[in-house]
């Protein structure tokens, strides 16, 4: 039996274990940074109290985790051996199932031990894509069809009053139908979103069954005005604006403004939604950009002027009708912006099925101004205005972000930019002025200077196409198609990204890209008016002995105004499988008659009597447009306004 003292001595010793030799030392090194120190180096090394673990820390990790290597492991620290590394792949394959791919390590760095790196992409799915399907529609419908006339005439022009605002609106309605006419059959289309899309997807049918074949106005990108291709000007042109009210004094006459209307229609549509770094079709690639511009007028008119000492002095100016459309092509959004690498975690949002992304705009200004009018006095400052409405539509449009890397379209990719433009003014005007007995009267009358504008813009950024695949883009779509959770990081190096989580659009089914923008303006002027100035007392005209008696009329002057912009940012490059197939298409056409208005020089005497004038005259609505103007193309104005 152990003595009591010898028992002390072990309990006191109990748990010390020393070896005075080193030989017997075990030199397994437990330094598992990415530079150890040297194995026969035996300094204790000093413990880290940084990182604090809690009981449920310590189940699920034995220490802090390490920071993430760098995409490429040769820019290391090269001082000190590194070790082989293990990337997140767990041994557990039922919740880490290894890639399919074939395993290409990434290459060793230079100098020094240590093996391979092997390192997988992981990659989560979800269901995601935001889609849009837009319809907007604008209307402005004004009457302003004034009528100034005694109470004993009113009862007897009545009925031809009427027969005037009728007659109006059916050459309205025929100037419309014959601009309708003119639209090549595949190119009508509803003015909705859905519409736009049936129209889209047997547009494209039609294209590839034709092989590609170019539209009939298939034109060269550029900035073109009326028909010709010019170059782009520096500054853009001033807005157009609406005519202030004249100042008429406060002198002895009749002042008559009839006309001076504004309607305009400006529309602006942004479309990020595709603004990615790289997508990939697999099927065929369709992209049309089209512009169709009509200005139409009719202005036919009857002036009689009589009682001055001067021969009549209408100012008719001829009316001005301007067609502008610009295709611009810009750099793409990452022209300035430096690439990065893949990173090692992608998000996929799956859509199974098409994809659309639909914007359609449609405005409509309808204005009917038909005015009849008589001014008859002596000793007075009579000013009347019958015109001046001014009516517009505004649409702004900003759909879409940046928020994919990648897309991939396992069909095909049909986009379109189309803008639909047109303006119709009749101004007819029948205008009788007559001074009785007036000395030397100021007689002026403008019936014409009307504008017609419309300006449209469709700026493309980025967008440049390939036709050649390339094999590690397609085994990546292959991969994604098969669901697979985790990939070689070889296959992440064909992409750029942006150094954090690659994120990704995976479309079973075709995308609709589709901006589309109709704008009509309508503008029904037909007016009558008769003025009848008589000599002002003499008592009157003593207060002011140099003073004239001034009879003006003014029944044009109207502005119609159509501004449309379509802002289609596009990815930087887009990888096609299949065929490519695009096209940029304009018409522009200005329908103007080619008759001049009749200016008489009468006897007072010889008046007509009668205040209407019928607007069913013969016109020269069906005169072709000037040889250098192609033929005109718009969609039906009228639909919506008159059915």
């Amino acid at each position: 039996m152990a003595s009591a003292s010898f028992v002390e001595i072990i309990s006191h010793f109990a748990g010390y274990l020393q070896i005075f030799h080193d030989i017997a030392r075990d030199r397994i090194s437990y330094d598992e940074s990415l530079a150890p120190r040297p194995t026969g180096d035996y300094t204790t090394l000093r413990p880290h109290y940084d990182y604090r673990f809690v009981p449920d820390d310590m189940e699920t990790a034995a220490g802090p985790v390490p920071e993430l290597m760098p995409d490429d492991p040769i820019h290391f620290v090269r001082g000190r051996p590194l070790k082989l590394l293990h990337g997140p792949q767990d041994d557990d394959f039922d919740f880490f199932p290894r890639s399919s791919a074939p395993n290409v390590p990434l290459p060793k760095p230079v100098g020094g031990g240590g093996g391979g790196v092997e390192h997988h992409v992981r990659v989560k799915y979800q269901d995601g894509g935001e889609q849009t399907q837009l319809t907007v529609h604008q209307y402005n419908l004004v009457h302003d069809d004034d009528v100034n006339l005694p109470a004993n005439a009113l009862v007897a022009v009545e009925p031809l009053i009427a027969r005037l605002n009728i007659d109006a609106m059916a050459t309205i309605e025929q100037l419309a139908a014959d601009a309708s006419a003119q639209i090549p059959a595949n190119w009508q289309m509803p003015q909705t979103d859905g519409g736009a899309t049936d129209f889209l997807i047997g547009h494209d049918a039609a294209w590839a069954e034709r092989g590609g074949t170019a539209d009939a106005h298939s034109v060269t990108p550029g900035y073109y005005v009326n028909g010709e291709l010019q170059e782009r000007p520096s500054e853009p042109a001033p807005p157009v604006e609406p005519e202030k009210m004249p100042d008429t004094g406060d002198g002895i006459g009749q002042w008559a403004a009839l006309g001076n209307n504004f309607s305009i229609n400006a529309a602006l549509i942004v479309d990020i939604g595709e603004a990615a770094r790289t997508m990939v079709v697999m099927g065929d690639y369709f992209k049309t950009d089209a512009i169709f511009q009509t200005n139409t007028v009719v202005d036919h008119d009857h002036i009689s002027v009589s009682g001055g000492a001067h021969a009549p002095s209408p100012t008719n100016a001829e009316d001005v009708a301007t067609n502008i459309a610009d295709f611009a092509e810009n750099p793409s959004i990452y022209t300035e912006f430096p690439a990065r690498a893949a990173g090692p975690n992608w998000i996929v949002d799956v859509v199974d099925g098409n994809y659309y992304s639909v914007h359609a705009v449609a405005q409509v200004n309808y204005l009917s101004d038909n005015d009849v009018a008589t001014q008859v006095s002596s000793s007075s400052h009579y000013n009347l205005v019958g015109g001046h409405n001014q009516q517009g539509n505004l649409a702004l449009i900003y759909d879409g972000s940046i928020q994919y890397d990648l897309i991939i379209i396992k069909g095909s990719y049909h986009g379109l930019n189309v803008i639909f433009q047109n303006n119709i003014l009749l101004n007819d005007d029948n205008i009788v002025m007559s001074a009785d007995g007036a000395a030397d009267p100021s007689q002026s009358v403008s019936s014409g200077d009307n504008g017609l504008l419309n300006e449209a813009e469709i700026a493309n950024y980025g967008g440049d196409t390939d036709s050649e695949l390339p094999g590690n883009l397609e085994l990546i779509e292959s991969l994604l198609a098969a669901g697979m959770t985790s990939l070689d990081p070889e296959l992440a190096g064909a992409l750029i990204g942006h150094g954090g989580p690659l994120k990704v659009l995976y479309i079973t089914g075709d995308y609709y890209d589709i901006n589309a923008i109709w704008q009509t303006n309508i503008t029904s002027d037909v007016n009558v008016m008769y003025q009848l100035q008589n000599q002002p007392l003499a008592d009157l005209m003593a207060f002011d002995p140099d003073g004239t008696v001034t009879q003006s009329v003014i029944t044009g002057g109207n502005e119609l105004a159509n501004d449309a912009a379509i802002v289609d940012v596009n990815p930087d490059v887009t990888y096609v499988k299949g065929q490519i197939y695009t096209d940029c298409i304009l018409v522009q056409a200005n329908l103007m008659p080619t008759a001049t208005d009749d200016a008489v020089s009468a006897d007072t005497n010889a008046l007509v009597t009668e205040l209407i004038a019928f607007v069913d005259d013969p016109q020269d609505t069906a005169s072709p447009p000037p040889a250098a103007i192609v033929n005109s193309v718009q969609s039906d104005p009228m639909a919506s306004v008159l059915h």
